[in-house]
């Protein structure tokens, strides 16, 4: 329970600095709706861990199955997802053959998250589990689809992906971070429970600051 405890609140420390970083640097006046989508995908983990430490403290176990932090993850990944997809794929892909290999290759990274997802569930018994993260799992593949696409596909003009590669990369390990968390944690393998915590705590906080970083290389 102690150690369940310090992972959720230090993710949820780390996003909440994550969430408050965002909305002083990207909710102002002409800031891009892409910065906004990023910040609030940060601000749906912060909630969702919010709920899971509020939980352990007032009932001294972690909420198994479905609950409404599961729709913060889900939430998380969502904005993630329409970020890149609705607000930037369009300007980095113009859909002729000369990105066929790109898009192909991309599948390799829902790829990795569907393996995962297939050990998780053989392995996990309850199949209420099973539900709910083939559900979380649908939403963490189409986000990681578009982070890994633009961190492969090379800029066609503005030099505007190259400037956002560091951050789709660290989208990219907190995606694979939230795969192997409930791993970790249902299986009962601690070190890996506890490290993919460690690492999407780190993420959290740092995902608003690199993007801030890359766009600052590009004029928005």
């Amino acid at each position: 329970m102690k150690t369940d405890l310090a992972m959720n609140l230090l993710i949820f420390i780390c996003s909440l600095y994550g969430t408050i970083y965002g909305l002083s640097k990207f909710f102002r006046k002409k800031k891009a709706l892409y910065l906004k989508l990023v910040t609030c995908g940060v601000m749906s983990l912060m909630f969702s861990r919010l709920y899971q430490v509020i939980f352990l403290t007032t009932q001294g176990a972690l909420n198994k199955g479905f609950h409404i932090g599961i729709l913060g993850i889900i939430g998380s990944f969502m904005f993630l997802f329409s970020a890149n997809f609705g607000q930037m794929d369009s300007l980095v892909d113009d859909k002729t053959k000369a990105f066929r290999k790109t898009r192909i290759i991309s599948f390799a990274a829902p790829l990795l998250i569907l393996l995962i997802y297939l050990f998780f569930f053989m392995k996990v018994q309850s199949a209420e589990l099973k539900i709910v993260y083939s559900v979380v799992t649908f939403f963490i593949i189409q986000c990681a689809y578009y982070n890994f696409k633009h961190i492969i596909i090379y800029d066609i003009d503005f030099g505007i992906i190259k400037c956002l590669r560091k951050y789709n990369i660290l989208a990219l390990i907190y995606a694979v971070m939230s795969m192997l968390e409930p791993i970790g944690l249902y299986l009962d393998i601690r070190p890996l429970y506890i490290a993919s915590c460690v690492i999407m705590a780190i993420v959290a906080a740092a995902l608003l600051p690199v993007l801030k970083g890359g766009v600052e290389k590009w004029a928005i």
